[in-house]
């Protein structure tokens, strides 16, 4: 999310937007989560030391009653219903986190019909088709995310954000819906059943045997070469 901080703070610097809205997502922003405090003063570390005003809000009605001058919100938990509100009235949703497993804040919003701007790592790369749903960016590279932002605010017309909008929501109901889901996972839990089972070994089981047998034989080979030593009387 600083990413997306330092990006918002060019757009701010360039009157293409006026304000940000900073989510936690994954559950939601929890106190006790000793993780979630520090990162959530790591970001507003960074809007002051960018010279952005910023203030945090734990519930909607409070977040609705900030004061227009504040370019920064943090909104700590978003309930279902508020997000779907926030991701209608979107033109584009901006994921920075990288090499995530799958992320399914952008089929979210594809299934709204906004525009997504993702990581090229993880999930995104199976999620978000480059040029047709959205972008993929390098999150190391600020001006690459930038240059998308502002294409999107001030450059694209609204019917290419539509077509883009509703390449996403297509790609979502063909691709990620309940039901072609549900035949995908079908489909592999029948090909394993017909599948003959391989026998599988593991190097360390067959290293574990060629041991015993070596000591084995080092034993029994030590005993053949004794000498027979008899007692005198």
């Amino acid at each position: 999310m600083s990413l997306l901080v330092r990006c918002a703070c060019a757009q701010i610097r360039q009157s293409y937007i006026a304000k940000i809205l900073v989510t936690f997502e994954l559950g939601g922003y929890d106190q006790r989560v000793l993780e979630n405090v520090d990162y959530h003063k790591e970001l507003e570390h960074l809007a002051d030391s960018l010279g952005l005003s910023h203030t945090t809000s734990k519930t909607i009605m409070t977040a609705l009653a900030i004061p227009s001058s504040i370019e920064v919100l943090f909104l700590l938990s978003v309930p279902g219903a508020f997000k779907s509100t926030l991701l209608r009235n979107a033109k584009l949703l901006v994921y920075t986190p990288a090499n995530e497993h799958f992320g399914i804040v952008p089929v979210e919003a594809m299934h709204e019909g906004v525009p997504v701007l993702a990581a090229n790592t993880g999930g995104p790369l199976e999620t978000v088709v480059e040029g047709q749903t959205g972008w993929r960016r390098d999150v190391t590279k600020v001006e690459l995310w930038t240059d998308i932002m502002r294409k999107v605010l001030v450059e694209l017309s609204a019917s290419e954000i539509e077509t883009l909008g509703r390449n996403g929501k297509n790609r979502v109901n063909s691709e990620f819906s309940r039901t072609t889901m549900a035949r995908r996972f079908e489909k592999v839990l029948v090909e394993m059943s017909n599948s003959k089972r391989k026998l599988f070994v593991e190097w360390r089981d067959i290293l574990l045997a060629i041991g015993m047998c070596g000591a084995f034989g080092f034993v029994f080979a030590a005993a053949m070469m004794k000498p027979n030593i008899q007692r005198i009387p």
